[in-house]
């Protein structure tokens, strides 16, 4: 069984950071946990590229979750329904992330997740040709 963290960045939010998350996993010294680095709840959250670099570990890192925003409102107003897929509007920089994350050595799974009504009532070829615009934005 694997347990996991996934730090949400909201503001009203209790544990927001993945590097806290790692600290407290690391002082339970119970190896179960994981830590989801969801690109969306990052970009709210207090930890910086330069952090994610210096202050952790990507092993810890189990799962991670993508998603985008791309509407023009203030970061601090950003919640689920704004998240779509990742295009090049993208302003979480979710792109960069998955980036980063890949050159620390994570090798593990990385799964859509927009939240988005407008994603939700998209027709299926519409979505097929979203999903697929996505992936190959993010893999080039």
């Amino acid at each position: 069984m694997q347990g996991y963290l996934e730090p949400l960045g909201f503001e009203e939010c209790s544990l927001r950071s993945i590097v806290t998350a790692m600290r407290a996993i690391q002082e339970s010294d119970y190896p179960v946990y994981k830590i989801v680095h969801d690109t969306f709840h990052h970009h709210l959250g207090p930890d910086t590229f330069e952090t994610i670099k210096n202050d952790y570990d990507i092993s810890y890192t189990g799962l991670v979750h993508i998603s985008g925003v791309e509407c023009n409102i203030p970061v601090e107003e950003y919640r689920d329904n704004h998240r779509v897929l990742v295009t090049e509007q993208d302003k979480l920089q979710t792109k960069e992330q998955i980036e980063l994350l890949l050159k620390l050595g994570y090798t593990g799974n990385i799964s859509f997740e927009p939240f988005s009504e407008k994603i939700q009532e998209m027709e299926i070829d519409k979505i097929k040709a979203a999903i697929n615009h996505s992936i190959e934005y993010i893999s080039k």
